[in-house]
């Protein structure tokens, strides 16, 4: 505000002391002030209608806490003394080169969410005018959840708690079978290739009940999810397991890292508040629970979002 107020005033102070001193230098440079700010306007109409600015979201899948690139191409603005802003998801105006440039925003929060279109502006090269505009249409972002190390301890169900890589013997292997379950020992001593067995095969895999029954709080929600993830990946170190999400009226089996991995990965990042879990007649025995109410007290509450994100049900919710 006192910059405007300032350009304002200099042209009428140089007016007004030309006319009081008798002096044409003073009224020249005030003439010549009033033309560049005209010039400068102008300019800044005329990009405003030329302007076209496309972002592209690097991915649209991302863990949290990495970066995501949007890349910005301009165009439009040839000959013109004018330049391109972006706001940054720091809050900041970042300033993009004659054909484009990129930033980068990190969401620090599991979660599905919505990158909203980008405001820019096109501003005169002294900083006197400037014009809003956007970029992009809204855009998806999956932000998947960081899993959290786990004790070997925890396992539970078909795998052997004091880590015993033999837990239910060993059966000849089955082309297909996930290479973490292949037995390299015996495939050391020369022996026939084999893969460790599971005496009722899937029933005995561990299972992992994820509940977020009796919580809306997004940061217990946000501890579930990660701790899941992590007991998860440790599982599947061992031969796998079985997840129960909310909602989830049978176990999902996850043995292989490739292509199970992947799959529960994203649906643990879309789990819903205060859902409860359901386990099967007979299966809760041994089974490992996350609660998202039992999240410890010391779980620290979450920052704000980057500017321009939002979460999924809160854009659904304003839709």
């Amino acid at each position: 505000m006192r910059r405007r107020l300032g350009l304002i005033a200099f042209p009428l102070v140089c007016g007004f002391g030309g006319a009081a001193l008798g002096s044409l230098a003073l009224f020249g440079l005030a003439l010549g002030v009033v033309v560049l700010y005209v010039a400068a306007a102008v300019a800044v109409a005329l990009a405003a209608r030329r302007l076209r600015v496309d972002r592209t979201v690097e991915r649209h899948e991302v863990l949290e806490g990495r970066p995501v690139a949007l890349r910005f191409a301009v165009s439009g603005l040839r000959g013109l003394p004018v330049h391109v802003e972006v706001l940054g998801a720091d809050g900041g105006w970042w300033v993009l080169g004659p054909g484009g440039g990129s930033t980068a925003c990190t969401i620090d929060r599991p979660g599905p969410h919505v990158l909203d279109a980008a405001r820019v502006r096109v501003r005169d090269d002294l900083g006197l005018f400037s014009r809003p505009a956007r970029a992009g249409a809204p855009a998806s972002l999956l932000v998947l959840p960081q899993p959290t190390p786990t004790p070997e301890g925890a396992r539970r169900g078909g795998a052997d708690p004091v880590g015993d890589p033999e837990p239910d013997g060993l059966r000849s292997y089955v082309p297909g079978t996930a290479m973490s379950r292949i037995h390299w020992a015996s495939a050391a001593r020369g022996g026939e290739l084999q893969e460790r067995a599971f005496v009722t095969a899937r029933d005995r895999l561990p299972l992992v009940v994820v509940d977020t029954a009796g919580t809306e709080e997004d940061e217990h929600v946000h501890w579930a999810m990660r701790t899941a993830a992590g007991h998860v990946q440790a599982l599947l170190r061992s031969g796998g397991c079985r997840v129960l999400l909310p909602g989830d009226r049978a176990p999902t089996t996850v043995s292989d890292p490739v292509g199970h991995w992947p799959a529960i990965h994203r649906r643990l990042a879309s789990v819903e508040a205060d859902v409860p879990a359901r386990v099967p007649a007979g299966d809760d025995h041994g089974a490992l629970h996350v609660r998202a109410a039992l999240a410890p007290d010391g779980t620290p509450p979450e920052g704000p979002l980057p500017h321009g994100v939002v979460p999924l049900e809160l854009w659904e919710a304003a839709a």
